[in-house]
């Protein structure tokens, strides 16, 4: 059991509040832990926490009986009616951050901009009901009968800072009323300390028969190396703001008002009772495990989250699996999506927004467990593997479920091994905080670029003043040279000076200068800025494009397409979408359709800066397309309404302008994941000429009209598979008559033989040595019938070494690459090899 610490004087004071002595309770430590607490009974010794003491409410339900939608409401509505403004939920998958893929808290939504002081908050104060997730104890997620994967944080915030909102003791005073107004009484409150995210403060445990039901924070701190307030084992200093950040623990309020025996049963019954129906084997924790799970994850994918080997969609992949495991353990045939149905119907009131999600959730669910189950018929196999290597550590256990979804169970039933009691947990652990991208150390530049590419895009030339020199980089006070950002390559052109031309290479911002890298010759004072129009021109139009190729897939696709990903210059563009499947030939027809259409509309593009709150209001977190701009002031792209991104790219004003998009490949980089591949404009058309010129080659060459193109391609590809199996005879019957017999093994030295000839040569007692011209090099191709104890990797590789660019293969078949001029002695020196090898395995022939 953890015992209390030492809290700082000024945060310890912080707690002592006039409210507790008015409502007349009495601050006492516990004779267990150590920590003080605030109670009402002149009796109690203990905090009211577990451990110190056990759950007295189950079977003995405390306050008035709720389900998840009435107590929601009764919370949502106390704080309304005391002038807090209610605030629509965040998504589960926190777009607005860098540093975390999952929202793991309602402070969460706030984090960093609000908590900061940089952005004012939506409302002040305000309150919510956060769906939240967390994954830290996965494996006590259905032993536990309290641990739930996720779960809605209820809280009321107020944002202190120039203005006074309300702090310590109206904080204690709200929540006293609120659980009074439920019928929760008796609540005891524990002084400890609270970090997160960056920030910590003092805070209050709410006690009631053994539960903690919720916390409240006062966060006055942020981190700082030299701060005089340690919490946590890390140092704090006092901040500007001084935020009331509080959490209530919606299911928890609901399983101490009902009394279950877990916080399951308390929840979702309804799910509960469909598994234990259709569950051969009645195991409870693996049937709360996948009722839970479930739940998670009709969040996870109806808010858009795609499963993969990478941020939130590892995690929902990590979810689902888990979900799948304990599925086959209970026999459970109605598969996965059964149970998320069941929650989904159950939900419908307090989130209609998943019902339009059902489809896309269930061919999610259906694909992934199909992944399951090859993973499980492949995974023993590949267990044996590395078995046979050595001891499985711990590390290798997570490399195999990480990188192939094996899961130690798997393992465990081929070679004895223990399994680590937080495995799962501990693979979450190393996938819940986003990557953030090493930023390479820029210089620090004291000067200000007025980037004059906002105020007109269309601006190719302008008159402008050196303010710093440094080598051959060159800040002015103003400049129409786009720096390289949002995946948008730089602007390059040159500078006029005195008659003279320089040449502009590359162009970077750094804090608000914006660099120009130029040839040298150039002085300090006035120049004139002119851009490559053509090139700006093509990549304003591409950028254009990727917006509505972006809308385009979402349309076509459905409402889970997010950007993962985007790069263009002026030639081409490609976009990388969060999606769960292959896109199909006729979805890409459709994508480009839809996208020409809106070419074809002559859609206004509307750039504008707004407030960052404005901006998230009117148009939601589908802004953040290509991540989250720092800032208080965010710059947002606006294609009619349809398409709305915070993007500090350069783009046309009028779809009109890009004239044509052309789609010209599509590809899966990394599971879950698709790019995109187009071109706009003069690019676009180059393409479908350059496309049109090969179909008319195409045609000439082969003597057929376009439209019978393909029937003549047919033709001759049965014509070439015809005259290869002749061809492939031919070298069989020939191989054969040349072959010369050594102990009664047959050695062929053949040129140019094909790789099927070679098989059909080796099938029994034969040894094939055949040399192949591959561009500018010669591969030579080692082969023996299984029946033979010779290894022709390893005649490979000595031959390579000796004779050019090494080899290497399998015990029947070798290769090496060979210098031309070297082929005959190499063949000869195999040759040679071989019989060395017959002659020590087949002496006594």
């Amino acid at each position: 059991m953890p015992l209390y610490t030492t809290m700082h004087p000024k945060l310890e004071k912080t707690l002592q509040l006039n409210f507790f002595k008015e409502e007349g309770f009495i601050r006492k430590k516990c004779e267990k832990c150590g920590a003080y607490f605030w109670t009402k009974d002149e009796k109690q010794k203990l905090c009211g926490d577990a451990p110190c003491v056990s759950y007295s409410f189950i079977g003995n339900p405390v306050g008035k009986k709720m389900d998840l939608h009435e107590m929601r409401e009764a919370f949502l509505s106390f704080f309304e009616k005391h002038n807090h403004t209610r605030l629509k939920r965040y998504p589960v998958v926190a777009r607005w951050r860098d540093d975390i893929y999952l929202t793991i808290a309602s402070i969460a939504d706030f984090q960093p901009h609000v908590t900061s002081g940089e952005v004012p908050p939506p409302a002040n104060p305000l309150v919510i009901s956060q769906p939240s997730i967390r994954l830290n104890d996965l494996e006590e997620v259905g032993k536990s009968g309290r641990h739930l994967t996720l779960f809605e944080m209820m809280g009321h915030h107020a944002f202190n800072n120039k203005e006074y909102i309300y702090w310590t003791e109206e904080t204690a005073k709200y929540c006293h009323e609120f659980l009074n107004q439920i019928g929760i009484e008796n609540v005891s409150y524990k002084e400890a300390e609270w970090a997160g995210g960056g920030n910590a403060g003092a805070c209050l445990e709410v006690l009631s028969h053994g539960l903690e039901i919720a916390t409240l924070v006062f966060m006055n701190l942020e981190l700082n190396d030299n701060g005089e307030y340690i919490v946590k084992g890390e140092n704090y200093s006092e901040m500007p703001l001084k935020i009331v950040d509080t959490g209530y623990g919606l299911e928890r309020l609901v399983w101490l008002v009902n009394g279950n025996t877990t916080v399951y049963d308390a929840i979702f019954p309804y799910a509960i009772e469909k598994l234990k129906d259709g569950a051969k084997k009645k195991d409870m924790k693996s049937i709360y495990a996948i009722a839970d799970h479930a739940r998670c994850l009709l969040f996870m994918l109806g808010d858009g989250i795609v499963p993969s080997n990478s941020g939130a969609g590892y995690l929902a992949r990590l979810i689902i699996r888990r979900a799948l495991r304990f599925i086959k353990k209970i026999e459970y045939d109605e598969g996965l999506y059964s149970v998320i149905e069941e929650h989904l119907k159950y939900l419908a009131k307090d989130f209609p927004e998943f019902k339009k999600e059902a489809k896309r959730i269930k061919e999610i669910i259906e694909i992934e467990t199909e992944k399951f189950l090859n993973a499980l018929e492949k995974g023993k196999a590949m267990v044996k593997k590395y078995a046979s290597k050595g001891k499985i550590t711990e590390e290798k256990l997570i490399e195999l479920y990480d990188s192939h979804g094996i899961h130690p169970e798997i393992v465990k039933e081929i070679i004895d091994i223990e399994i680590p009691h937080d495995f799962e947990s501990k693979v979450a652990e190393r996938h819940l905080k986003a990557e953030r991208r090493e930023l390479k150390e820029e210089k620090k530049f004291d000067y200000k670029t007025r980037p004059v590419y906002y105020e007109d895009e269309y601006k190719k030339e302008i008159d402008a003043e050196i303010i710093h020199k440094e080598g051959n980089i060159v800040i002015l006070d103003k400049t129409v040279f786009y720096p390289e950002g949002g995946g948008q390559k730089y602007d390059t052109g040159y500078f006029i000076q005195n008659g003279k031309r320089i040449k502009v290479k590359k162009v970077e911002k750094a804090g608000n200068a914006i660099l120009h890298y130029v040839e040298n010759g150039i002085e300090k004072g006035s120049v004139r800025g002119i851009i490559d129009w053509q090139r700006r021109y093509a990549m304003m139009r591409h950028h254009t494009a990727t917006h509505i190729i972006n809308y385009s897939a979402r349309e076509v696709l459905g409402s889970h397409i997010w950007q993962a990903g985007s790069y263009l210059d002026e030639n081409e563009a490609r976009l990388d979408i969060t999606h769960y499947k292959r896109i199909t030939e006729e979805e890409i027809r459709q994508i480009e359709r839809t996208a020409n259409e809106m070419v074809r509309r002559a859609l206004p593009v509307k750039k504008e800066f707004m407030e960052r709150n404005e901006a998230e209001k009117k148009y939601g977190f589908r802004l953040y397309q290509g991540g989250a701009p720092k800032g208080k002031m965010i710059r947002v792209v606006n294609i009619a309404d349809m398409e709305v991104e915070a993007c500090g790219g350069t783009h046309v004003n009028n779809t009109s302008e890009i004239g044509f998009i052309k789609i010209v490949g599509v590809e899966r980089i990394q599971d879950g994941v698709e790019r995109i591949r187009f071109c706009a404009g003069e690019k676009a058309l180059e393409y479908v000429q350059k496309q049109d010129k090969l179909l008319k080659e195409a045609t000439s060459l082969l003597a057929a009209p376009p439209e019978r193109l393909i029937e003549a391609i047919k033709k001759l590809m049965e014509e070439r598979k015809r005259l290869r199996k002749e061809i492939e005879k031919l070298q069989k019957k020939l191989g054969k008559e040349k072959a010369e017999e050594y102990k009664g093994i047959k050695i062929v030295v053949e040129d140019e033989l094909t790789m099927q000839a070679i098989r059909e040569l080796t099938k029994e007692k034969t040894i094939v040595i055949s040399s192949s011209k591959k561009g500018e090099n010669i591969l030579l191709t080692i082969a023996s019938s299984d029946d033979l104890p010779l290894d022709c990797s390893e005649i490979a590789k000595e031959i390579g070494n000796k004779f050019g660019k090494g080899g290497g293969g399998r015990r029947t078949i070798g290769q090496a690459g060979i210098d031309a001029n070297k082929i005959k002695e190499a063949k000869k020196k195999a040759k040679e090899m071989i019989k060395e090898e017959i002659d020590k395995h087949y002496h006594n022939l």
